[in-house]
This record gives C-alpha cells, structure tokens and sequence, in this order.
C-alpha cells in the first residue's frame, strides 16, 4: 500500500470536515426534539454528524487511496463529455420537457459514456424520467415543463 502525497483533496476533506464539526457545534445549542416532533438543531446534527464521516472516510481513502500518478493518466475528455451531456439535458427542459430531456440525457450516458447496450439503457433512462416526473408532479406537486409532446 503507498502512501500518496497530501495535496489538496486532503485540505477539501478538512474543510469538510470542519464544516461539519461547525454544524454539530450549531446543533448541540438548539433543542433537538420538542414533543412528538424534530425540532431545529436536529437536521444540523445529522447532516454535521454525516459530513464529518463521509469526509474522515474520504480522508482515509485519498491518503491511503491509490497511485496518484495512474489517476493523472486519465482522460479529462470523459468528465468534460459527462458535463456537456448534463448541461445538455438541463438547457433542454424548457424546449423539449422535463421527461424528455432527462431521459435523452441519461440514455446518452449509459449508451455512449458508459457504452452500455441500447435497449438496458433506454429502459433505465425512461424508467427512472418516468418515476422523477411522477414523484414530482403528482407527489410534491411541481409544474414541471411538459414540451411540445405533453408528457
């Protein structure tokens, strides 16, 4: 196992974490339960609790994590790739709708980027469009643009 070189993924975990520790310290000067119900500091408590173990265990990954100089070799034209297809699939909500914007999005990830096979990655983009736009429309109740097809 190698140790890496500390850099500044180890200063974004601290900060993180600091962050989170920030958030605890919050918490534990509001009242956490009133009655039956949660009261203001216990969301700030768990959400501080979460980020302190998810960062510590980025923390413990990144210094004990793999050979920095494999991870350099990547292509950065995969990341950029995955970006314009978000960015992509965000610009096109007003003009083509929600669902269908969502799921040409996502089916352009598992086919192209992942390089899935079609049919897997047509069901996977239309079924998780189709429960995003159910959950939010008929659910929490947001008038989500539909396009020119009404769905």
């Amino acid at each position: 196992m190698k140790i890496r070189g500390l850099g500044g993924e180890l200063a974004l975990c601290l900060v993180f974490m600091g962050t989170g520790a920030f958030w605890v310290a919050v918490a534990l000067g509001l009242p956490l339960w009133e009655g039956f119900a949660p009261a203001t500091g216990l969301l700030p408590l768990v959400y501080g609790a979460l980020l302190i173990a998810l960062s510590a265990s980025a923390t413990f990954v990144d210094v004990l994590g793999a050979d920095p100089d494999a991870e350099a070799k990547q292509p950065i034209g995969r990341a950029v790739t995955i970006l314009l297809a978000l960015a992509a699939g965000v610009l096109g909500i007003e003009t083509a709708g929600f669902f269908a914007s969502m799921a040409a999005a996502m089916l352009f990830l598992f086919a192209v980027v992942e390089k899935r096979p079609v049919l897997p990655s047509l069901l996977a983009a239309g079924g998780t469009s189709l429960v995003l736009t159910l959950v939010f429309r008929t659910w929490l109740g947001v008038p989500l643009p539909s396009g020119p097809w009404g769905f």
